[in-house]
Formats: structure tokens, sequence, C-alpha cells
């Protein structure tokens, strides 16, 4: 049982080590306007790593489409990640702050990066 113990909490340990680079907390949100109460937790902000314009994250459970906006909220780049995808590498023709989205079917996870 100890050992059982110890491997468990190494895994989650393993898990949640960040990659080199910037650590870029993301936060879940449900798409569309309103949204009722499922009576769930909440669910757990996904992280990914930033170092200059590639990004690194666990694998993508489902397939997402990449979304950054800029300030001004245009639309400047829109990408489809298949599921499992662990790397992106932006365009290096994008520079300076940027609304990133992974935008699934009902949800999206969104964060702030700087190229």
């Amino acid at each position: 049982m100890k050992q059982l113990f110890l491997c468990i909490s190494m895994l989650l340990c393993i898990s949640t080590i960040a990659f080199a680079g910037n650590s870029v907390p993301l936060t879940h949100q449900p798409n569309g306007s309103t949204h009722e109460g499922n009576g769930k937790a909440p669910a757990r902000p996904w992280y990914i790593s930033q170092d200059a314009s590639v990004l690194t994250m666990s694998a993508t459970p489902c397939a997402y489409t990449l979304v950054l906006c800029d300030e001004a909220g245009v639309v400047a780049y829109t990408a489809v990640l298949p599921a499992a995808t662990t790397m992106v590498t932006l365009p290096a023709t994008l520079s300076g702050d940027y609304e990133i989205r992974f935008v699934a079917d009902t949800y999206y996870y969104y964060g702030y990066i700087t190229l």
C-alpha cells in the first residue's frame, strides 16, 4: 500500500512539472454568452510553455482551434490542432501581446502571451 501511494505521488509530481521556458496559465471558459452551472467542480487550469514562438503542452485530448487575438481584439492567427498535439510553432511575423485561445466545441482555454 505504501509503495502504491509513493508511485501515485511520483506520477502526480511528474505530471505537474512545467516545461522549459515561460509557463503560461490558461483558464477554462464555456463557449456561448450564458452558462448555467452544472454542479461540477471548476476545470483545472491548463499550463503551456512558451519559448519565443514555440508553444509546448501536454498532449491535447481533442482537436482544438488555436486563435490569437491582438490587443484590439482582432484575430491575428488561427490554426487547427489535431488531438495529441504537443508542440506548435507560431509564425515569426507575429510580435506583440496576444490573447491565446484553444477552442473546442463547448469550451475554450485562454491566456495571454507576448511574442
